[in-house]
């Protein structure tokens, strides 16, 4: 069985001036009017059922990525408990 672990919980530093912390890069829509994160998701699940997709993400994000990731069960979407940028749980 294959799982995936997808990491969404940046502040939106890393591809400044376009991402920003309202905004970080996972949910900007660069390409075919779709988010980062709603692509992933889409390039993985030929492979991957989506009850096998994780999310790791901060408190910020989590009703947004509710939101984009409806398909995928709210069960996977887990916060970290303190914003390091190292997604390492302690």
């Amino acid at each position: 069985m294959i799982y995936a672990l997808i990491l969404a919980g940046g502040k939106g530093t890393r591809l400044y001036p376009l991402s920003r912390a309202n905004q970080p890069k996972q949910f900007l829509k660069v390409i075919n009017n779709k988010s980062f994160l709603v692509n992933t998701v889409e390039r993985i699940t030929p492979l991957i059922k989506k009850d096998n997709i994780y999310v790791v993400t901060n408190r910020d994000y989590v009703e947004k990525i509710r939101d984009e990731l409806s398909d995928v069960n709210s069960e996977n979407i887990f916060t970290e408990p303190a914003n390091k940028e190292t997604a390492i749980y302690n």
